[in-house]
């Protein structure tokens, strides 16, 4: 079977020898510095992040054989799917085919024609595979298969599509696994002689060689790509795929990829329709269900805090257009992240999806014009600060109809209506002044638009007259902001840091990481190279004891912003002491700190005129607010209102990216002859450049939209952002 300079050894031998030189080969090519690839947000992993955007996928893409099938035009394709502003395509590795027939779709392009398929094996020079040409070695990969590889995720990426890699799909029948090259009939190395219900399994250790080498290789090719996930096996719950065979190849994923600077989403397919996920791999990130229609499978699965994909559908009748619009936005404001419609109008031939559909699902222009209309309708919310709420619906729907919510409370709401002939709408709504978008989800015009003033509990508002299904934009409409309440606002849009007093070593102003505008305060931190170790920061505006005031600003920890043990503060009210009565400066009256990977508020107060009258510092009290850990690679919005006092009139609220997280009452600062003045940048404990560290010797964060108001401003006045 294999000759060697040594003799003949065993396919599983040579196997391993093969699986052990995978990563040199894979890894042979000079590429540019990776950048980092699709994530969970960090601030909701209920969603994606991708090219600093929060992100939510969706398309209508083709039957997954844009790689393995050599006559599909996949730039044809890509440009199809750019010009609906879609996101997302699967494709299959090429271990799986199907035959002319299969699922009676006509034009299939899992079905290659005779001599078309490409996978990663290299055909060798034995004929005989029935799929025309010749049959494969299991231990040479096909360098034109990795070119096309390697190509489509490219263009794809250039195009801002994503690519879910799906690496194993089962056999449903027979004829998928007499064409498939893992099939002892279809290669040289007499690999692959079980039946088709064990080839997903851990019985047959030459077989899984091959598997390993294969995922290893793949992984390998595509390590620098941005735009791409892994999903380990299509449809697993047919053709007796085991558990425990899908836990080694998200392991063999991960092994893969453990020396890569990056690494690389993974998802598992869980059932079709719903099932609520017992036992979660810690390795799978995205978990999708096929024809999820109602969404059960978002509401059974929200709480592990992962994406949840609606990653195929099909199966409901001749409508091609219809079902697969409702579907879709069903899922996606059930909470849902991915909708991935499969769209047998491309075909080879028509790439462009002009192909007539005689297939079992649905597809062509009409209905991608329509996804469209989905996916600039989401993306117009910041959906990351939202989550599903169908409480808030309060009219009692009629039989056949639904109404699904996602809500950022008291700011914006998201409502779909699946079902026709509804009348009226009666939603919860905080008090405010709103404005109300009925949206066309077949032409996406606006069919009526009304702003009104709300003055608390449910709101009944009528729809115009539809047919099917309709959307509701609604936002709490933010009015501008009143300069004349602003007593000092920075938003570092020019060249210096006006305004500011500089403590320590100085920040410095950025372009292009703004929270609004143009600029941002990039402040930096090295222990052992800056003069001084342990502060970088700008102070500025003071206030009166007894006043009251609003600040508002918002901060950027960048991905590399890693939990470390040693205090730090990046904003701070500092309280002045009273030298003349002997105080020495103290700890700050109210502080933000980032300390071991978490947010934390500190508020301290003292009525005696000194916190040293005793010879030791002694605060009147303290509170401490653990809010959790801290999410990297996004601005954290923060705003404060206070009245300082050391008295009981004083009162204490904050605000993080517009929920309220701190509601104190009471004293809040010290009895000084002079109020707290306001500082940002970074304070932390390296008073000693010698004394033994932690995760870090420097540290490098973001601050922007500064803006401090008298009593007279509000919360809309302060809040960052652009208006």
């Amino acid at each position: 079977m294999f000759e060697s300079h040594t003799g003949r050894q065993s396919a599983l031998q040579q196997l391993a020898l093969f699986v052990g030189i995978v990563t040199i080969v894979a890894g042979g090519c000079v590429s540019a510095a990776p950048v980092a690839p699709i994530s969970l947000h960090p601030q909701n992993p209920h969603y994606l992040f991708w090219r600093d955007k929060p992100t939510i996928l969706i398309t209508s893409g083709e039957h997954y054989g844009a790689v393995l099938n050599r006559a599909f035009d996949y730039r044809r394709y890509l440009d199809t799917l750019q010009s609906y502003g879609f996101n997302l395509t699967r494709t299959f590795s090429g271990a799986y085919c199907e035959k002319v027939g299969n699922f009676n779709i006509e034009k299939n392009t899992l079905a290659p024609a005779a001599g078309d398929l490409l996978c990663p094996w290299a055909r060798s020079d034995q004929g005989g595979y029935p799929g025309g040409g010749n049959k494969f070695d299991l231990t040479r990969w096909d360098g034109d298969y990795l070119r096309r590889l390697t190509d489509f995720v490219r263009e794809a990426g250039r195009r801002g599509i994503v690519v879910e890699m799906v690496l194993f799909c089962p056999f449903y029948e027979d004829s998928m696994w007499d064409l498939s090259p893992m099939n002892a009939r279809n290669n040289v190395n007499g690999v692959g002689t079980m039946p088709r219900t064990e080839v997903y399994t851990l019985k047959h250790p030459d077989l899984l060689t091959v598997q390993d080498a294969m995922v290893r290789h793949v992984v390998g090719a595509l390590k620098d790509f941005d735009n791409l996930y892994y999903e380990i096996c299509n449809e697993p719950y047919f053709g007796g795929v085991t558990e425990d065979w899908q836990v080694h190849i998200a392991e063999t994923i991960a092994s893969a990829e453990a020396g890569f600077e990056h690494k690389h989403l993974i998802a598992q397919n869980i059932a079709n329709n719903t099932k609520k996920i017992e036992n979660p791999n810690p390795r799978v990130s995205i978990f999708n269900f096929h024809y999820a229609k109602p969404p059960v499978a978002v509401a059974e699965n929200y709480q592990l805090n992962r994406v949840i994909a609606d990653d195929e559908t099909g199966f409901s009748g001749d409508d091609r257009v219809k079902p697969y619009r409702l579907e879709g936005w069903d899922f996606i404001l059930a909470g849902g992240a991915v909708y991935s419609n499969l769209d047998y109008s491309f075909a080879v031939g028509h790439e462009d999806g002009s192909n007539k559909i005689n297939a079992p699902g649905g597809g062509g222009p009409e209905l991608q014009g329509q996804l469209r209309i989905l996916k600039d309708f989401i993306h117009k919310f910041d959906f990351v600060r939202m989550k599903p709420d169908n409480s808030i619906v309060k009219t009692a729907l009629p039989q056949g109809i639904t109404a699904r919510v996602l809500a950022e409370p008291g700011r914006a709401y998201a409502v779909y209506v699946n079902g026709g002939g509804l009348t009226e709408l009666s939603l919860d709504l905080p008090p405010g002044q709103y404005g109300a978008e009925w949206v066309n989800t077949r032409t996406g015009r606006t069919d009526k638009a009304e702003p009104f003033q709300h003055e608390g509990d449910a709101r009944t508002l009528q729809p115009p007259a539809y047919s099917d299904d309709i959307a509701l934009r609604l936002i709490r409409l933010t009015p501008p902001r009143n300069e004349r309440a602003l007593l000092f606002h920075s938003d570092f849009d020019g060249q210096d840091l006006e305004g500011w007093q500089v403590s320590g070593n100085p920040p410095a102003v950025v372009h292009g990481a703004a929270r609004a505008g143009a600029g941002a305060m990039r402040t930096s931190l090295d222990r052992n190279r800056d003069r001084f170790p342990n502060r970088t920061e700008i102070q500025g505006p003071k206030a009166e004891i007894g006043e009251e005031y609003w600040y508002g600003f918002s901060i950027l920890l960048p991905e590399d912003y890693v939990p470390d043990r040693i205090w730090e503060i990046v904003a701070q009210w500092q309280g002045v002491p009273d030298s003349d009565l002997g105080e020495k400066w103290r700890n700050p009256v109210l502080a933000l700190s980032t300390t071991g990977g978490r947010w934390s508020w500190v508020s301290r107060w003292d009525a005696k005129r000194n916190t040293f009258e005793t010879g030791k510092r002694e605060y009147g009290g303290v509170h401490e607010y653990d809010l959790g850990d801290y999410a990297k690679g996004v601005w954290t919005d923060w705003v404060v209102h206070v009245r300082w006092s050391y008295g009981p009139e004083g009162f204490l609220n904050i605000w993080k990216n517009g929920q309220l997280v701190v509601d104190q009452n009471g004293p809040n600062a010290f009895n000084d002859a002079q109020g707290p003045f306001f500082k940002m940048g970074l304070y932390k404990g390296w008073n000693d450049p010698k004394a033994a560290g932690d995760a870090v010797a420097a540290r490098v964060l973001y601050h922007d939209e500064f803006r401090m108001g008298g009593a007279d401003a509000t919360y809309d006045d302060v809040a960052p952002g652009p208006r």
